[in-house]
């Protein structure tokens, strides 16, 4: 039986699908939602005019806003149906962020949502899911 499950959150129906099957399936485990936006995206803070830094932190500062939405949305979840739930905020690569956040602070599963994603846009960049799956040292469902 899982102690303490890590659920990546980001704004897609399937990390809500991935949150909602972990406080089903592990109603007596710590719960933590984790929410990483990655600042080093190549689109960041590059606009028609080379982009700032004003840009990026106008950027950071809106993902941290969303971020905090979106774990704020999971604790009502949670709350819900009579659960509590750990939340974190993460600056950084999601694979990376994800695998990190679970080592460190003793994470024994791991619940991911699955994207629909074309079959080229998967096999020529993969996904964060594919990614964790592969490196994870845990056990990770992927709903």
């Amino acid at each position: 039986m899982s102690r303490h499950v890590l659920v990546a959150i980001d704004d897609s129906e399937a990390s809500r699908a991935a949150f909602e099957y972990a406080l089903e399936e592990y109603p007596n485990a710590t719960i933590t939602a984790l929410h990483v936006f990655d600042s080093t995206h190549p689109h960041v803070y590059a606009d028609a005019t080379g982009g700032s830094a004003d840009r990026y932190e106008e950027y950071e500062r809106a993902n941290r806003e969303r971020g905090s939405e979106l774990l704020a949305d999971a604790t009502e979840c949670a709350a819900e149906r009579g659960q509590g739930v750990r939340t974190a905020l993460e600056d950084g690569r999601p694979t990376s962020a994800i695998l990190e956040y679970a080592a460190d602070r003793d994470v024994d599963h791991l619940v991911l949502g699955s994207h629909d994603r074309s079959v080229s846009s998967r096999v020529s960049f993969g996904t964060v899911c594919q990614r964790v799956a592969k490196r994870a040292s845990v056990p990770v469902t992927v709903v």
